[in-house]
């Protein structure tokens, strides 16, 4: 019987020892790749809040999810709803942040949404006891530079950020914002509106456009024309994955026959396919009804979305939902 030398022993340990520092190395390299997020929302009121956490967490390859706060209104129940998301794809661990709550502004921000109902009396994971804003400037401040704030939700826990640490925005790589009409409003019209997430908290905007923080927007020109039609819908339910039965359940809660625009969902499409939009680099400010008006004769304080190549989006969208395997 032949005996391996002590030499070939030692080469043998050592060729072990560089594979596990190789893997290891590997690893966190990846981990290093991956892109920090953090996502503001106003979940459960429109449907494309839905759409757009489900894309970011089936995302996970490209995404380091650092956490989700919510925003405006009953910003309790839309933890909640978060929460159980969270909990029903196997990604408990992704820490939600309850923004504040403005539920007493009026009776529509006290709205009990349809959607609410999917989660409601949901306990088996909560929301962390920090608040969201404080949330938000905590993470910019542990990693400055690095992350992507997606903010796609009235801008109260903006406000409130700034109002804090005037300088915590700045710190974000980017925030991606579905915010503002530039020069297109609602279903493709020439005039622009006064978009829903500006004109809910007009004061709020104003700050928030006068951050000074690097702000991409994803406005009514590129969001309105993102259509989640009647046979995108039923692919969805063929799936039967958790993911996409949540996804069709509350979209039923929402409404049993309209047709979702994905506003949402386009402001995380920004940061995973930059490749379908052109942007511009503009002069912004909000007027006192809401209106985001362009002056061109000053110095950019922001980049605006002004064309997306919906079908691709639409089409690389339906891809990522149909094949993440999320789930318990």
């Amino acid at each position: 019987m032949s005996r391996i030398s002590n030499s070939a022993i030692v080469f043998l340990t050592m060729k072990k020892i560089f594979l596990i520092i190789f893997l290891y190395l590997t690893f966190f390299s990846l981990q290093a790749q991956k892109q920090k997020v953090i996502l503001d929302c106003d979940l459960g009121d429109d449907i494309d809040d839905a759409y757009a956490v489900a894309l970011m967490l089936s995302s996970t390859d490209k995404f380091d999810i650092l956490g989700i706060t919510t925003c405006y209104g009953r910003t309790n129940d839309r933890a909640e709803m978060a929460c159980k998301m969270l909990y029903e794809t196997g990604l408990e661990k992704i820490p939600v942040a309850i923004g504040r709550n403005t539920s007493n502004k009026n009776e529509r921000a006290n709205w009990y949404a349809d959607q609410f109902y999917w989660s409601k009396g949901f306990d088996k994971i909560k929301p962390i006891q920090q608040s969201g804003a404080d949330f938000i400037i905590e993470q910019l401040h542990k990693y400055p530079n690095e992350i992507i704030l997606f903010s796609v939700g009235p801008v109260t826990n903006m406000k409130d950020i700034i109002e804090k640490d005037p300088q915590a925005l700045k710190l974000a790589k980017k925030v991606i914002a579905m915010f503002g009409s530039f020069y297109i409003g609602y279903n493709g019209s020439p005039t622009i509106n006064a978009e829903w997430n500006v004109v809910v908290d007009v004061e709020a905007s104003k700050k928030f456009v006068n951050s000074g923080a690097n702000i991409v927007y994803a406005g009514l020109d590129i969001t309105a024309f993102v259509k989640w039609n009647k046979a995108n819908q039923e692919r969805l339910l063929y799936r039967q994955s958790t993911l996409t039965n949540t996804l069709c359940g509350l979209t039923t809660l929402w409404s049993n026959n309209a047709t979702p625009t994905l506003f949402d969902a386009v402001a995380i499409g920004m940061a995973l396919y930059p490749e379908l939009f052109k942007t511009e680099k503009v002069f912004i400010e909000v007027d006192d009804k809401g209106f985001t008006r362009i002056d061109k004769t000053k110095t950019p304080n922001a980049e605006i979305g002004v064309s997306i190549n919906t079908e691709e989006f639409l089409k690389r969208i339906m891809e990522v939902y149909l094949r993440q395997n999320l789930g318990r």
